[in-house]
């Protein structure tokens, strides 16, 4: 379907003066997507090829040269991934919105002119290629360290893809890249910190220490100030409140609000476990460390471990049984002896 010089299709148009959202579900919808879903899927299988070749031709590398142990490697390679990725697409999607002519104060302006805000094909590129970065982070968790909050972060991927993706389908584009922005901020401090805490403890470099502290400090703060205050008092304050000005049919406005706040549930339970870090290191005098270190498989191996330990106790205490019964039935014959030799 042709788009106009705006990026708008026929349907938004349509959708603008006939307010009836099942225009969004129909086969003209879904046939005028097309190259958007073929794009997608394309972009999912990049990203994995893209992925392969950077952490094992860029990251592997580094990580033998500091004679990194096995356990630490896969994490590091995961993490230096994750960096580059972050990094990236918050230059990308803050030059995007640079080249943008609204404003998101005042926050009226994510919604004024829905359906047929301007789409440009840089908009919508950003958009597509985000979405299916979520959609190779929910199929690559099934496949990377195992950890204690793999429950979380699946409902946090399918919650961000669900929102992206029904942004992009139904035109929320605007309040979507604020979304998308805030969220890679505080990823970046969290993930270099991971990657480079893991050199840091082959190392043993007290600057490289020191550099980690400070990117989780910073990840720390905002992840507060993002997460914690802008996501939850402007986004979706502005989605519960200023979406029905624009429209009283405005479609899925449940659904997306219900994700939002999901999402910021699981913000509140991060930050619980982000707190909780800062007050070991505060009162405790103990290392920063990665707030999702701890893989399942770590937690099978300390059981391990302590049940090959209690073992030879075990062994010790069934010997010691039986050099005792052994000693007794010793002192019962010489007792014998001694009687038949007085008898």
């Amino acid at each position: 379907m042709a788009l106009d010089e705006n990026g708008v299709s026929e349907i938004e148009w349509e959708r603008l003066y006939n307010p009836d959202n099942s225009i969004f579900l129909s086969g003209r919808k879904l046939m005028s997507e097309v190259n958007s879903i073929i794009f997608l899927v394309v972009c999912t299988n990049i990203f994995f090829v893209i992925r392969f070749f950077y952490q094992h031709y860029v990251l592997k590398p580094i990580a033998l040269s500091f004679n990194m142990r096995k356990s630490y490697t896969a994490r590091f390679l995961e993490n230096g991934w994750y960096t580059l990725y972050y990094i990236s697409f918050f230059l990308i999607g803050s030059y995007v919105y640079s080249q943008e002519n609204w404003s998101i104060f005042p926050t009226m302006n994510i919604w004024l002119g829905w359906p047929t805000q301007p789409f440009s094909t840089l908009f919508r590129t950003y958009y597509l290629i985000e979405l299916s970065f979520y959609v190779h982070c929910t199929i690559a968790l099934f496949f990377e360290t195992r950890r204690k909050d793999f429950n979380q972060m699946l409902t946090h991927h399918v919650a961000t893809f669900f929102l992206v993706g029904c942004s992009y389908w139904y035109r929320y584009h605007r309040i979507g890249i604020a979304i998308l922005w805030i969220h890679n901020i505080a990823d970046i401090f969290l993930y270099s910190a991971k990657a480079l805490n893991y050199i840091s403890k082959e190392i043993k470099n007290k600057t490289l220490h020191i550099v980690c502290d400070g990117l989780f400090v910073m990840f720390a703060v905002s992840f507060f100030v993002t997460r914690l205050i802008f996501f939850p008092f402007t986004l979706i304050k502005s989605s519960l409140t200023e979406a029905y000005y624009v429209s009283v049919e405005f479609p899925l406005f449940y659904p997306t609000n219900v994700a939002l706040l999901t999402l910021l549930i699981l913000h509140m339970f991060w930050f619980f476990l982000i707190a909780r870090i800062i007050y070991i290191k505060l009162f405790k005098s103990k290392d920063f460390d990665d707030i999702r270190s701890d893989s399942d498989e770590d937690e099978e191996v300390k059981p391990t471990q302590k049940g090959l330990e209690a073992e030879p106790t075990r062994t010790n205490k069934n010997n010691n049984n039986s050099n005792n019964n052994n000693n007794k039935l010793t002192q019962t014959k010489v007792s014998k002896v001694a009687q038949k030799k007085n008898n």
